[in-house]
């Protein structure tokens, strides 16, 4: 589905490219190294049984170092162009949209958001994270949490610079002080700031914030 007008998709961020390159490196490796297993068995310089640990290998290559880049250039992500996450100068306010299941785009409001499961469809609603949980829609088919959770971390990002753009608080930091303030009546664990870094050239670019 079509972008609402004047959106950047994720993807196409220059801040996404060094991911895109990574995947291109990671997908070379992987097909020159079974290239070269194929050729040199069919030449008969191996043996034919080092065809299939060149396969092998090619594959724990693209596991390591391809699906992580995969998952992070397909952040279902949109900003415009007074985002942080653009290099020009804001001249209004900055908008995140998040693209769902359906491929309709979202215009995310002021809360951080998360991932809850859908026990009736499968795969993973996005709901907004304070004591309300409200749904925001079906966010991905896909049972890899933990791959989804890559997606969000950077959603969450997203907002966090746009709420430093335009002026306003920080949900979450309002919601660790109003917590504080429960006196243990309501635990909740919230992750350390560590933990929500994504590793590579958003995480350079976030510190860089």
């Amino acid at each position: 589905m079509e972008s609402p007008k004047g959106l950047i998709r994720f993807n196409k961020l220059e801040l996404c490219q060094p991911y895109h390159n990574a995947l291109k490196v990671s997908i070379a490796a992987s097909v020159s190294i079974t290239t070269i297993g194929i050729i040199s068995t069919l030449a008969g310089v191996f043996h034919w049984l080092i065809l299939p640990i060149c396969f092998i290998i090619s594959l724990v290559i693209f596991a390591v170092f391809g699906i992580d880049s995969l998952i992070l250039t397909q952040t279902p992500l949109g900003v415009n162009m007074n985002h942080p996450f653009v290099d020009d100068d804001p001249i209004g306010d900055a908008v995140v949209y998040v693209q769902l299941s359906n491929g309709k785009w979202h215009e995310m409001g002021e809360h951080r958001v998360r991932l809850v499961s859908d026990d009736l469809i499968g795969g993973y609603n996005l709901v907004e994270d304070h004591e309300d949980y409200k749904t925001i829609g079906h966010f991905s088919n896909s049972k890899k949490k933990n791959r989804l959770v890559k997606q969000v971390i950077i959603i969450n990002q997203a907002l966090g610079l746009r709420d430093v753009v335009n002026g306003d608080g920080d949900p979450i930091d309002d919601a660790r002080e109003r917590e504080s303030l429960d006196y243990g009546l309501l635990e909740r664990e919230w992750l350390d700031e560590e933990e929500l870094a994504v590793d590579g050239p958003l995480a350079k670019f976030i510190n860089k914030e």
